[in-house]
């Protein structure tokens, strides 16, 4: 099951909604300061769900998780560059475009919003993801533009109240609630990056 991981809700790819350290916080500490991580910080892009939405982006997930366990899709960086560069890219975005989503981007962002509604509504991720923005707000160690982006970054991932509304409407109905569990096994077992 080797790069199941990789199915699920991405980080955009490098380029996309980042955000890097100002040149005088790089490793080294040439301003004399501290050596502060350069590492980019993306955002995630979520989108507003309906049900209709929410339950294709997840069967979309069940049945790619099934269909392409046993491919090297861990080993690509993106969806979008397995897609362009592997045997079996082709056929993964005409699953995705199947599935009635325009893009692997586009139902890349749709299941992570299913995810980041489910995980704050099946547990306390809402409350965890708060309390660590607020400790970075706090951090008076932290470089300003680093501290900016670490918020941005966490604040991408909390799902709004009408996301949560939705899934807690599938969660409520068994089949569906089954399909949603797959989301956190997934999550548990690959460590997806969120």
């Amino acid at each position: 099951t080797e790069g199941l991981g990789r199915l699920g809700p991405l980080m955009p790819a490098p380029g996309e909604d980042e955000t890097q350290m100002p040149p005088g916080n790089q490793p080294g500490g040439e301003d004399g300061g501290p050596v502060v991580s350069t590492e980019v910080i993306g955002t995630v892009e979520q989108v507003e769900l309906n049900e209709d939405l929410a339950r294709r982006a997840l069967d979309a997930f069940i049945l790619l998780k099934s269909k392409y366990q046993d491919t090297d899709i861990a080993e690509y960086e993106t969806l979008e560059q397995f897609v362009a560069e592997a045997k079996e890219g082709k056929a993964l975005e005409a699953d995705i475009k199947q599935a009635g989503f325009a893009t692997v981007t586009e139902w890349n962002n749709t299941i992570m919003s299913v995810s980041f509604a489910y995980a704050a509504v099946a547990g306390s991720q809402d409350q965890e993801i708060r309390a660590e923005i607020e400790s970075i707000r706090s951090d008076n160690g932290l470089d300003p533009a680093l501290k900016k982006s670490l918020v941005e970054s966490l604040e991408s991932m909390l799902p709004s109240d009408h996301n949560k509304q939705v899934v807690s409407k599938l969660n409520a109905q068994p089949e569906w609630a089954k399909k949603l569990e797959t989301l956190a096994e997934d999550e548990n077992e690959e460590g997806i990056e969120h």
